[in-house]
This record gives C-alpha cells, structure tokens and sequence, in this order.
C-alpha cells in the first residue's frame, strides 16, 4: 500500500510539475523559473576521485563513459548498470539516477534522487514480487562526507557517522527490528594509526569499503559510492575496526610509489586495487 501511495504522489506531482512549466511558459516568465527552482544536479567523479577513478576495487571493474560518469559495474556475480536522467535537469520528484543489479536472473533497480551537490538524498528500491517498502536516505556534512545513513525496509537501520580531521572516528548502528521490539545499538570505533602503522596513509585513492573497514553494510548501494554518488572518502586509509568491546579487526595496506593503495589484508582476505 505504501509503495502504491508513493508512486501515485510521485506521478501527480510529476503532472503537477509539467502544467506548472506549461503555464509559466505561456507567460514568458522563463527567468523566473530558473531563478525559482534549485540548482542543476551536476554529477562530477573529480570531486571524489580526486586523483583519478580507479578501475578496479576487489572484485569491481569499473566502466566510464566519454562525459566520466560511471556507466558499469561488473563483479563476480553481479552487473550493475547506470542511465543517468539528465545530470543537469531542476526535476525534483524525478529520479536523477537509475542503478541497475543484476544478479541469477533477477533484477534490481534503485530509483536515486541527488541533492544539489550531486550526491544521494534517497534511494527508493524496486524488485519483482516485492511490494515491501525499500528506502535508503542519506545526509551529509559541509564537506560532503556521509554522516548518517537510513535503512528503512523490513527493519529500521541508523548509522550515524562521527568525524574528526576528516576520518571517520565512530560510528553508531541503532536497529529496531518491529514496533514492538527494543532497539538495538552497537558502536565501533575506527583507528588510522597503530603499532605495525605509526603514520596514518593518506587515503590518494579516495577508497571507501563501507562494510569491511567500517562496519557499514549498505548493500549494492556501495556501487553508487564508486560512480561518484556517496559523498567523499576519509582522508586517511583505516588500518583498524574496533568493537565496543574492544576487538580489533586489522587491515594491512600496500601502496605503491605513487601512494596508491594496491592491495589490503583483512583476516585470509586479500583485496586489490588496479589503477
């Protein structure tokens, strides 16, 4: 019933917004509606890849067009596809980007509204035979870092995510499973120097593995990261994960002579970096 209430409001708003460009344009008030409506969404890779987008990220390979976008996503066992509605449209209630996953023979797709720096606001999902409501929402800070993130499906899921220089230092998970379940919360804290690394890596990659590093899972939502659509990177390279008991998982990276990241061990797990 919900997704039935959305989809009619998103398509009376849609008409709503086309009388309301008709009208204005029998006017000859064009001037007035540019100024009126928010600014074009412009997706632009360089303000999170700073140094280049990488091509490869464990098992990703990544794809990009002549413009820079990222159109493909191609992993072991999924392809995930990007149609970018027109990165400079002023549509509000229309989805800016469509993020395809394929997978088995099922399909995906995650209907993306950016905000006015070309980053996610909300993620609505849609998949055959499930009517379920599937909604992701995301907020940032001034400098266009992730700091918290909305999971809103067959449970509730907050990450609320604590900065300090620019890294990622804590980070807070509240879970409420039904309406008549308690609310579970965990929190982690993030390390970027330790005995075998006494100075922190500087993050020139701008790589971000949402569940490894952080304790983050976000899904196939991690693919948006790398098209450029997740906000920026911390500014440093994690080295550990630390449990709020005191458990620490530890990440070994490699760089090479261009301060790239080539490779990273996590537990038997080897991640690797093509640039």
């Amino acid at each position: 019933m919900k997704k039935t209430i959305t989809i009619a409001l998103l398509t009376a708003a849609v008409i709503g917004a086309t009388s309301f460009f008709s009208s204005c344009s029998n006017k000859n008030d064009d001037d007035w509606i540019v100024d009126g409506w928010p600014d074009p969404v412009t997706i632009d890779l360089s303000k999170v890849f700073t140094n280049g987008t990488p091509k490869e990220v464990d098992s990703m390979t990544i794809q990009t067009n002549e413009k820079g976008l990222v159109t493909s996503i191609e992993t072991k066992d999924e392809m995930v596809s990007f149609k970018y509605n027109n990165t400079k449209t002023r549509a509000i209630v229309v989805p800016n980007v469509f993020m395809k996953v394929e997978r088995n023979g099922d399909t995906t797709i995650y209907r993306m509204y950016l905000n006015n720096n070309g980053f996610v606001r909300s993620c609505m999902i849609e998949q055959k035979e499930n009517t379920k409501e599937d909604t992701w929402y995301f907020a940032y800070n001034d400098n266009d870092q992730l700091t918290n993130i909305i999971h809103s499906a067959d449970d509730y899921k907050k990450f609320t995510l604590t900065y300090k220089d620019s890294n990622i230092s804590e980070i807070e998970t509240k879970t409420i499973v039904s309406q008549t379940t308690t609310r579970k919360k965990d929190t982690c804290k993030v390390a970027y120097t330790s005995d075998t690394t006494p100075a922190p890596i500087v993050n020139k990659g701008n790589i971000m593995l949402f569940n490894t590093t952080f304790g983050i899972d976000i899904g196939a939502m991690k693919y948006a990261y790398y098209a450029g659509l997740l906000g920026k990177a911390t500014k440093n390279l994690p080295v550990q994960l630390i449990d709020k008991s005191g458990n620490k998982n530890t990440f070994t990276w490699i760089v090479n002579s261009n301060g790239f990241p080539t490779a990273m061990t996590s537990g038997s797990h080897q991640y690797k970096f093509v640039w």
